[in-house]
């Protein structure tokens, strides 16, 4: 059976909100104000020159792309919702010094797009983030967390004079204490090396410098008393 086409009123005014996540959105009409991080432009990272308050000159500093999207938005204009839904899926960390405080597990995920710390530890590590930039995160069973905000420049050292300053999304009871996504990946040109024994072995490198060095991953959940691998270089 065919319909008979009849004109339509004018729709409203779309929100104006990125062309990929418009088209992302078309299957969600209850939700027009949702937009999935995945749809957000990448990532990226700027060395700094020294007019940047609090960072020295020559930092590695990584660029979140929540935080880039809202800072672009006209004033008055109300933001989307961004969301970030995945399930967490990985079994190696590292365990770098965060904040120039103390040794964290911190694991490795390619998958997420963003770097995530539980709200516990950043209290511990002395952490301030700007809670007017939030994002959510829906899990496999459409449950929603917020995110409380986002911990500017904090510096993660991973060895010796390769230190990397990271925009930190905040999370009250996630499931792990630091998570470090594609950000980390992009930006130090991580590769890793998988052992027949069943280790890895991560080798990142300093954009700034050039400099490359291979750290040993650790298997998630078994971080030394003392947050040090047995056998680690120091560099």
């Amino acid at each position: 059976m065919v319909k008979k086409l009849v004109p339509k009123p004018p729709r409203p005014k779309e929100p104006n909100i990125p062309r990929a996540a418009a088209q992302h959105m078309v299957a969600v009409e209850k939700e027009p104000n949702k937009v999935d991080i995945g749809d957000l432009p990448g990532a990226t990272y700027f060395i700094a020159d020294g007019t940047q308050a609090g960072l020295p000159t020559g930092a590695v500093v990584h660029q979140d792309c929540v935080a880039t999207y809202l800072e672009k938005i006209p004033p008055g204009e109300k933001p989307v919702v961004v969301y970030v839904a995945r399930e967490l899926q990985v079994l190696r960390s590292l365990n770098p010094i965060i904040n120039r405080k103390d040794r964290v597990e911190t694991i490795l995920d390619s998958g997420s797009q963003i770097v995530c710390m539980a709200l516990r530890e950043a209290l511990r590590l002395g952490l301030t983030w700007d809670p007017d930039i939030r994002l959510r995160m829906e899990s496999a069973n459409q449950q929603v967390n917020e995110s409380v905000g986002l911990a500017r420049n904090v510096p993660f050292t991973f060895a010796e004079g390769f230190t990397v300053y990271l925009q930190v999304h905040i999370f009250d009871k996630p499931a792990y204490t630091v998570l470090l996504g594609r950000p980390f990946d992009t930006l130090t040109e991580s590769t890793i090396q998988n052992l027949p024994d069943g280790s890895a072995i991560i080798t990142i490198r300093d954009p700034n410098t050039g400099r490359r060095t291979a750290l040993p991953t650790i298997e998630r959940g078994k971080m030394p008393k003392g947050g040090v691998v047995e056998g680690e270089q120091k560099f």
